[in-house]
């Protein structure tokens, strides 16, 4: 599970050559490991974090084409294109990325708080983030 996790923050963050839709695949694949896991919560006291800001401006440096997409298609959004909701790629991706890595920064602390963390966060808020973005990363190609 935790090479899994490992491998998925690696390819949000450097990318290496994968195209956007097998990036979606790899999400999507960790979404139905995580959802296996029993729901739990991290014993840790203070969870490790990197700024949001940061992670973004990475991000955003290997991955250019994703931007601002309709969840309810997962097409991308031209200039006067106005949906009842806007999806944006990169803070989708930030936000798994901060999560995921955040995962992995408590591995040098216990294991059963990796897992934990991994749960309680899917179900809470990157679960979300990977069904609304894969679609438009298939979109993408």
């Amino acid at each position: 599970m935790l090479a899994h996790v490992r491998r998925v923050h690696a390819a949000l963050i450097d990318r290496g050559n994968l195209t956007p839709g097998a990036l979606a695949d790899l999400l999507s694949d960790l979404r139905r490991e995580v959802q296996e896991l029993p729901f739990g919560a991290p014993n840790a006291d203070a969870l490790p974090r990197e700024t949001y800001r940061d992670l973004r401006a990475r991000i955003a440096r290997a991955w250019p084409e994703p931007g601002f997409y309709d969840p309810a298609t997962g097409r991308a959004l031209g200039h006067c294109d106005l949906p009842a909701e806007i999806g944006d790629a990169l803070d989708d991706l930030t936000d798994l990325a901060l999560d995921l890595g955040t995962a992995l920064a408590l591995t040098d602390t216990d294991a059963a708080d990796v897992l934990a963390w991994l749960r309680l966060s899917h179900d809470i808020h990157w679960g979300d983030h990977v069904q609304d973005v894969t679609r438009h990363l298939r979109w993408l190609g």
